[in-house]
Parts: structure tokens; sequence; C-alpha cells
């Protein structure tokens, strides 16, 4: 059984692997700290994979707080990473949003932060492209919110993708993240700038590095300057987690300096889609991806928000990203279906008044969205299927795709499997929020992070009621907030569900998913 996951965090300070009772005492634990990790897609004249930034992110961040949390220096808690930002040249960034968007992305993340009683949040970033960005954001964030506001880029780490960096730490940088990568730098580009010294300068393609293998001693002093950078950033973390606080009673880091050491390297957990995920590729790849014959691209959308007592936050977007990997599995390795960044934060405002859910406004996720779906398309893409996994966005998606089939040339619209699971007839009316259904998929896709000994059953109506109004399906329909209907955040019955039943389940769904596939590549 393999654990589906969202990002390269270790599972106890990932904020998604939470359920929604965990958060107040998580965030009132002193040096309690909310950490945002925003990575881009690019490729900076290394030759490598666009994901590189968050190879080395997350190779960085992850030891450093599960050290943190190992010694109880201080309590971090990981939220998904923001893989969307400014991608100023279509040339060597992609998947990027504009500068306006991005703040509003930050800002409103930010809200679920401080709701869920978290006083503090360091921003954590990779890109060049996103510095400035991420600079006025945190300012912004803390003049509204109040939140305490940290930032920190991984130049001031040791490890820099800009263009214009000491050519002694691109190479280290670029070191690192082929040896995360597990592959050898490709040839790149030559470089394309105009005004290198009239700030910001105009980088079109950096100054590319040497492809093939890399020295002996670039990826020993690379291997060098990581053990200094995990270190640096878990003494960072905890000076913010401790910032304006009574000092903790050690209060030097020693004991954290081995266990903050990287370690070997597990699977590549932002990848879950393996050479589909159009982020594992290099630019070369990317653009050929997009003109293959019956290329489909397929956007997933997701959701973290409350789940009850019993199941983490992060549940929408682990189940869809679990069953998509599972279906793309089933596929023929020369299936031309490609997945693009997901879309892990989606409209959740029904469940907004529960620690742990981050939602979007309705007009941010249609920004996000038409961007994602615009960049798919703009690269050669004509077939583009959204796959959702959480009611809230569903209304949302359908009114933007009848917009965006405007578009000329574009075929788009709603990836869904046909399988429906036998369930009793009041499950299957009012199971729809962390009921059977959710459950069972869970205990097989995420078993870690279940809760069956909190599973309960709730329903907001019973099947034989004579009244007309109903939360959902009925000629009277109540717009609903999950308070009004589930008082313990469950819609349905989760003690229903068990291991087998979710096993046999996401295998049907998966099935079901891999045809249709099938027959949109087939078109």
């Amino acid at each position: 059984m393999t654990m589906t996951w969202l990002a390269q965090a270790c599972s106890a300070s990932a904020w998604a692997h939470l359920p929604t009772t965990d958060f107040p005492a998580r965030a009132a634990t002193p040096g309690a700290l909310a950490i945002l990790p925003v990575y881009g897609c690019a490729h900076h004249g290394i030759g490598l994979p666009l994901d590189a930034e968050e190879a080395i992110g997350g190779a960085l961040l992850d030891p450093a707080c599960a050290a943190l949390l190992a010694v109880g220096k201080a309590t971090p808690v990981v939220l998904p990473p923001l893989r969307f930002g400014p991608a100023p040249q279509n040339a060597s960034a992609w998947f990027g949003v504009s500068l306006e968007l991005t703040l509003d992305l930050v800002r409103e993340i930010a809200l679920g932060v401080k709701f869920s009683g978290f006083g503090k949040l360091l921003i954590f970033s990779t890109s060049p492209w996103h510095r400035e960005a991420l600079d006025i954001a945190a300012r912004d964030i803390r003049v509204e919110t109040g939140l305490t506001v940290y930032r920190v880029h991984l130049a001031s780490l040791g490890f820099d993708f800009h263009p214009a960096a000491c050519v002694n730490v691109r190479l280290a940088t670029q070191a690192l993240a082929a040896s995360l990568l597990n592959v050898e730098p490709g040839v790149s580009p030559p470089q394309d700038s105009a005004d290198e010294s009239f700030r910001p300068g105009r980088w079109v393609q950096g100054p590319p590095l040497a492809a093939g293998p890399i020295g002996v001693e670039v990826n020993k002093a690379s291997a060098a300057l990581r053990t200094a950078a995990t270190l640096r950033l878990s003494r960072v973390i905890t000076e913010a987690a401790w910032h304006n606080l009574p000092k903790p009673v050690v209060s030097d880091l020693d004991s954290v300096e081995s266990t903050a050491s990287p370690i070997e390297a597990p699977p590549p957990r932002w990848r879950p889609f393996g050479v589909c995920q159009l982020a594992s590729l290099t630019r070369e790849q990317l653009r050929a991806a997009a003109q293959t014959a019956g290329a489909l691209a397929v956007l997933p959308t997701g959701a973290i928000e409350q789940h009850g007592p019993h199941l983490p936050v992060g549940v929408d977007a682990i189940l869809g990203q679990g069953l998509l990997a599972r279906a793309l599995a089933r596929l023929s390795p020369r299936a031309p279906v490609f997945v693009a960044p997901p879309i892990v934060v989606g409209k959740s405002n029904e469940h907004a008044d529960w620690p742990g859910t981050l939602t979007l406004s309705a007009r941010t996720f249609i920004a996000l969205v038409r961007a994602q779906v615009l960049e798919l398309h703009r690269l050669g893409f004509r077939t583009v299927a959204l796959f959702n996994t959480h009611g809230g966005n569903s209304a949302v998606l359908v009114a933007l795709i009848r917009d965006l089939q405007n578009l000329p040339g574009l075929r788009i619209g709603m990836l869904q499997s046909a399988y429906k699971p036998e369930q009793s007839p009041q499950e299957a009316a009012y199971g729809f929020h962390a009921g059977e259904w959710e459950t069972a998929l869970m205990l097989d896709l995420a078993p870690e992070t279940v809760r069956m000994a909190y599973a309960l059953c709730h329903y907001p109506a019973r099947l034989q009621d004579p009244e007309e109004l109903r939360p959902e399906g009925a000629v009277l329909n109540l717009a609903w907030t999950s308070r009004d209907i589930a008082p313990e955040g469950v819609i349905g019955d989760a003690t229903l569900a068990n291991a087998p039943q979710g096993a046999a389940w996401v295998e049907a769904t998966a099935r079901s998913l891999a045809e249709r596939l099938s027959a949109l590549t087939s078109v």
C-alpha cells in the first residue's frame, strides 16, 4: 500500500494531514509557526526538469522541520506548496500567474492560517521571479491580518536559481537538483538577456550551465552546502517561531545539527504522476508533450478543508491525486496523457469557519484555473480535462468551462468516473462529506491520516422526511455552510467504512477513470 502525499513533507508537520480538531492545540503550542512554501516551474538555464526548485526546497525544508519537531525546538506546520507565481518569461518559466493574482492567492491562504489560530506565517520561496511579489504580499498580510510574517528565500541559504547569481552558486544549485532528481543536466539554450545592469534586467534565457555528468568536486561542494543550508533553515525557523516570545529552555540548536543533516532522499513525493507530470519534464519534453498527437492535459482541482474529527483537511486534494495516479498507472506508457500542476486549494468558503480550512474566493479560484488552462492552450494542448474532487468547486468550474469553450481549437470538460459504489439509499443521498465514501477511499490512499476511533454518523436530512427543503438534490435547496447542517463536520456515516471496501472502490474508480482517459485521447 502506497501513501498518497501532496508534497515533500514529513507527515507530522504537514498541514494537509491534520484533522480540523488538531489545529487549535497545534496553533497554541509555544513555537507554533505556519510555513508556506512557494515554488516555481522553470529551467533557469541549468538543463534540468522544471520542478528542480521544488526538489531543492523540499530537500531543505523537510529535514529542517522534522529535526525541530523531533527535539521540540519549534512546532512548524507546513502548508501545501503554492506552485503558482509570476513567470515573466514564457520561454523559461511556465504555469505562472499575474502579480495581482499572486498577491490574492497568498493573502487568501494567509486568512485561513489566521483563522486556524496561528499568529505567525513564514513564506519560504525558491524562484527568483517570485521574490518581490512575496515581499509585497508579506507586508500586506501583516497590515491586513495582524499576522507576523517572515520571509526566507533560497538565495539566503546559499543556493540560487537566478541567472545573474555567482556561477559557483549556480553550479552547486544545479548539482544538488541533479542529484535529488537522479538525472544528468541536458543542454540549455544560449543566453538571451538585455539590460543586465538596468535593474531588474530582462532575462529571457539565463547563461547556460554545462550539460553532462557533474564533477566530483562540484558535487562535494554542493553536498556540504546542502548540510549547511538545512541547518541554517532550522535555525531561521526556530528564530521566527520564538520571535517576541520567551526563549526556550535550550537556546542553541546544537542538538538539532545532526538531526537536521540531510538523509537519504525519499521518493519524490511531489511527483505522484511520474513521467506524466508536466512539471517533471524538461523544457524540450514539455513542448514535445503538448505537440503529441491526441495529447490530453489533465488539471486536478481539490481543496484543503475540514472533514470532521477523523479525516485530515487534505482529503479532497489527496483523493484527487491518489485516484488519478492509480488511473494513470493502468494506461499504456505511450498514452499521451499529461498532468498539469495540481490546484490544491479551492473554493471552500462553506467550511471557512473551521480551523485548518484554506479557501480561495470564487474570483481568485476562477482566475487561477483560467490562467492554467490558458497556459496549457498556449503550449499547444487542444484537449484539457479538469479533474475535480471537491463539490464546492463544481459549479464554478462548469460555468468557467462554458466560457473557456470559446477559445479557438480548445476542447475542455470535466473528467469524471462512471463508477458508483453500492451504498444504502440514505448514504448515497446524504453521505457527501466525510462519510462512508471518502473515509473508505482514504483508508486505502492515505491510511496513516485516518482516525477511525473518531468516526461518526450524522445526516442533515432523511429520505423519508416530508419536507421539500433539503441541503442538496431537492426541489428547494438550501445554500448551506457545514455549520448549518453538520455540527461536527461530518455529513454521512463514516463508521461504515473499512479498508478492504476502500481498496475495492479505489480500484473500480481508477479503472473507470482510465477508460475515460483512453477515450478522450482516442478522439
